[in-house]
C-alpha cells in the first residue's frame, strides 16, 4: 500500500474507457484501497460493529494514505483529487465496513471538502492540514432534534455581540460528534440561524467550532443503533458558546451536499456489491 500520488494520469486513447476508473491514477487508487480494505478494514469490522466502538487508530491510517483530505488542495495537506476519486474511496471502504466509511464521509466530505470549497485561506490553512492528516477528527453539525432534511427550520441561533457570536442550541445525530462515550470530536462546521428576514441566504451562517470552546459540550452519544454501529453518532450542545466570524451558510451547505450525496450513493454501491459477493459465495 502507498499514499496517494499527486501526479495526474492522462486518459488513454488506445484502450476502452473504464467509466469506474477512467485514469491510471483512479485505477491505482482503487487497487490501493482494495488492498487496504482486505488487510486492515475487513479484519476489524465485525468486532468494532458489535462493540459499538470507533476505530480511531485505523481512521488515522486513512490520513497517512492521503484519503482524509482526498479532495483537499495539496497546499493544505490534501491529495487534490477529484469527485470520482472520492466516489471510489467510499465505494471500496463501504464494501467492507459501512460504519467506518460513514465516519470517513463525515470527515472528508462534510468537513474537509466543505471547508476547502467555502472557507477562506486563513481558515483552510489553520484547520485542513490537521484534518487531512487525521490529527483532528471532524464533522458537520446541521441536523437538530426536530430538524433533519428541513434544514431551514433549524432553531440553533447565533447572536452577534461585539466582535463575537454567541451560539445556543442543540445538534442531533452528528456523525463524529464523539469518538467514544465521553470525548467530543475535534472540529466542526456548525450551521445556525443568524437572522429572521425570510431570505435563507441571509438568515443562516456557518461557524467553525473546536472542542474546548467554552459552552460546547457532548450531550449524549447515541447507542444501540440498527446499523452503522461502529460510527459514533452524538448530540452536541451549545450553551452561550462564543465563536468568531460567520460565513454564508445555505449556499455553502447545498453546494457541498452535492458531492456528499454522490459519495453516499457510492457507499450504497459498495454495500450492494459486497452483498452480491456474499450471496454468490453462499449459493456455491
Amino acid at each position: 500500500m502507498r499514499a496517494l500520488s499527486s501526479s495526474r494520469a492522462a486518459f488513454s486513447t488506445t484502450a476502452p474507457l473504464d467509466l469506474y476508473s477512467p485514469t491510471e491514477e483512479h485505477q491505482a487508487l482503487r487497487e490501493m484501497l482494495r488492498s487496504f480494505v482486505a488487510q486492515k478494514v475487513e479484519p476489524q469490522a465485525l468486532e468494532f460493529n458489535r462493540a459499538e466502538k470507533f476505530n480511531v487508530d485505523l481512521f488515522r491510517e486513512l490520513g497517512e494514505l492521503g484519503l482524509l483530505g482526498i479532495t483537499v488542495p495539496e497546499k493544505y495537506g490534501g491529495s487534490g483529487m477529484d469527485a470520482l476519486a472520492a466516489v471510489i474511496a467510499h465505494e471500496e471502504l463501504s464494501s467492507s465496513d459501512p460504519a467506518f466509511c460513514l465516519s470517513f464521509l463525515a470527515h472528508s466530505m462534510l468537513f474537509a471538502n466543505n471547508l476547502a470549497r467555502n472557507g477562506n485561506d486563513a481558515q483552510c490553512a489553520k484547520y485542513l492540514p490537521a484534518a487531512s492528516s487525521g490529527e483532528a477528527i471532524c464533522g458537520m453539525a446541521m441536523s437538530e432534534p426536530a430538524v433533519g432534511t428541513d434544514v431551514l427550520g433549524m432553531k440553533t441561533t447565533a447572536v452577534k455581540r461585539g466582535d463575537e457570536y454567541i451560539l445556543n442550541g442543540t445538534k442531533m445525530w452528528i456523525t463524529n460528534g464523539a469518538i467514544n462515550d465521553t470525548d467530543l470530536g475535534d472540529t466542526f462546521l456548525v450551521y445556525a440561524r443568524t437572522g429572521n428576514s425570510g431570505n435563507a441566504r441571509e438568515d443562516f451562517s456557518s461557524f467553525i467550532v473546536e472542542k474546548g470552546f467554552e459552552g460546547f459540550s457532548l450531550g449524549q452519544r447515541i447507542k444501540d443503533k440498527c446499523g452503522m454501529r461502529a460510527s459514533m453518532t452524538a448530540e452536541l450542545v451549545f450553551e452561550n458558546c462564543r465563536i468568531g466570524k460567520e460565513g454564508s451558510a445555505v449556499l455553502c451547505m447545498m453546494r457541498n451536499l452535492e458531492i456528499e450525496r454522490v459519495t453516499l450513493a457510492a457507499m450504497s454501491l459498495g454495500i450492494a456489491r459486497r452483498s452480491i459477493e456474499v450471496m454468490n459465495a453462499y449459493a456455491k
